[in-house]
């Protein structure tokens, strides 16, 4: 597989990187984390205006049918300036869910204002366990006349004080992936939402329904036969999160070769000392290695599950290296690393929240030696080496 960069990508990456290190302030981010939305509408327009918001969508819904790399970059970018915004939770979640899943009325109502900045959406899907399988979800949904009730309490709901509706799934079956989704408005009776306390400052929250009633038409996809969907939701979103964990690396490594040419010790700046120096090139090696993994995943996103293996490899990389990246990273600042007025402790936070989002570490090298155990020939992929017998 080629994952070098065209022309035209390596502009829209810098493109993007430009609009991050330019758009805020990190006075103003740190503003945004105290707030009930967590990020910057006017800022969230702009983004939209640039047709990031609509990049993988079709033309038909405003969108420009973009790669999934180019959406990468975009956020690795974001990333990288620390910028809030509700890309995860109303595009990479909401919105391609609907794309995949949605009735034709459902994508035409919401999709073409989604990419053009005007509606904010999310989902519900994680429990009190935190649990990506679909025996994890305990929210039920039953028929009720026309319509159905939803009871149940969902966690780290993304963006829920400012999305118009929620898509949420709950069980309607015994079976583990007898799962439904359901569109229900954010000021449906019986939904409450309390903000929940989280690392890098993401507005996420707890959303409850108790007997929310919806119509039939707030139906995604097919009753009882969701899993599928939201199992893509969840590959998309650790492609994704991989991006930003490599934005956040990227800053970590810039901030920290800026330091170590500007600091002075014993003489002279501090990055004329060898450790320092094997510092910083593990922080590279590393960051290098992840951003190539994700353009990998990214690039062989497809239908279906399609790409697991290279989304879990990345994902697995990135929720490892990065956050010991911004860890390293502040051992050679010292102390001025751990004030708020200083940006290195942002992405500190950063790391930690995304390493755990759609699986840590630990959960896709579960997925990888699973399928190691039962399909030997798709964990190796396409060119794969031809190592000794004993090895497998």
């Amino acid at each position: 597989m080629d994952i070098s960069l065209d022309s035209d990508q390596q502009m829209l990456h810098e493109t993007a990187v430009t609009f991050a290190a330019n758009v805020m302030t990190p006075a103003r981010i740190r503003e945004l984390e105290e707030t009930d939305a967590g990020f910057d509408a006017s800022v969230w327009k702009q983004i939209a205006e640039m047709g990031w918001a609509g990049a993988l969508f079709p033309e038909q819904y405003g969108g420009s049918e973009a790669s999934a790399v180019e959406l990468a970059l975009v956020v690795e970018a974001l990333g990288q300036g620390a910028i809030p915004n509700p890309l995860f939770s109303t595009v990479i979640e909401a919105g391609l869910l609907l794309l995949d899943a949605g009735s034709p009325i459902q994508r035409e109502t919401y999709l073409p204002r989604i990419a053009s900045g005007d509606a904010i959406l999310t989902t519900a899907i994680l429990e009190a366990s935190g649990g990506l399988r679909p025996q994890e979800i305990r929210t039920t949904i039953t028929k009720a006349g026309n319509g159905f009730t939803i009871n149940g309490t969902k966690l780290f709901v993304r963006d829920a004080s400012t999305a118009e509706v929620i898509i949420v799934a709950g069980r309607t079956g015994d079976e583990a992936e007898d799962v439904t989704l359901l569109i229900v408005p954010q000021n449906a009776p019986g939904l409450t939402l309390r903000r929940m306390p989280a690392s890098g400052g993401e507005s996420l929250w707890q959303a409850t329904f108790d007997n929310v009633m919806v119509d039939s038409d707030a139906l995604v996809g097919d009753d009882g036969n969701a899993w599928a969907a939201i199992a893509r939701l969840q590959l998309r979103g650790a492609a994704f999160k991989s991006a930003e964990l490599v934005g956040i690396g990227q800053a970590s490594l810039d901030l920290t070769v800026t330091y170590a040419k500007t600091r002075e010790q014993f003489g002279g700046p501090i990055g004329r000392f060898q450790g320092v120096h094997h510092h910083c090139a593990e922080i590279y090696r590393d960051l290098q290695v992840s951003r190539l993994l994700v353009w990998q995943a990214a690039a062989s996103l497809g239908e279906g599950l399609a790409g697991s293996r290279e989304v879990s490899m990345a994902k697995a990389k990135c929720s490892d290296a990065m956050p010991a990246a911004t860890r390293i990273a502040h051992q050679i600042h010292g102390a001025i690393a751990y004030y708020r007025d200083y940006p290195l402790e942002l992405y500190y936070h950063r790391a930690i929240a995304a390493q755990a989002a759609y699986g840590d570490a630990g959960h896709h090298r579960r997925v990888l030696s699973e399928l190691m155990r039962t399909d030997l020939d798709g964990f190796r992929g396409d060119n794969r080496h031809d190592l000794p017998v004993h090895y497998f």
